[in-house]
């Protein structure tokens, strides 16, 4: 990927945001001419802060979990390959057996 394509893949990333204040954003934050945040005192917005982080936490845990169990699809895949074995160790967590990618991503 050259610059060039990574700033293109950022610039797709901020019209998606973008794109999410104009339809999500706008139903549930816009107050006329002005957006809910105006009116909240800084410690409602400290609050709502806390709030979102603790549901990033949540989501990220999410994105792990599936990452995890993707990775270890693509290792079943493509046994020996060079990104397997730079791969950091997995957590010492027991976890099910799994006998196909398949059945890893989607479940026995």
């Amino acid at each position: 990927m050259t610059s060039e394509e990574l700033a293109q893949e950022i610039m797709s990333a901020v019209i998606a945001v973008q794109d999410r204040i104009l339809t999500v954003g706008r139903a549930q934050y816009e107050e006329g001419a002005n957006q809910k945040f105006e009116r909240q005192s800084l410690q409602e917005i400290v609050q709502y802060a806390l709030e979102e982080v603790e549901d990033g936490i949540a989501y990220n845990v999410m994105l792990r979990y599936k990452l995890t169990r993707l990775k270890a699809a693509l290792d079943l895949a493509f046994p020996g390959s060079t990104a397997q074995a730079l791969a950091p160790t997995p957590p010492a967590v027991p976890g099910p057996t799994y006998r196909s990618a398949h059945d890893l991503l989607v479940g026995p």
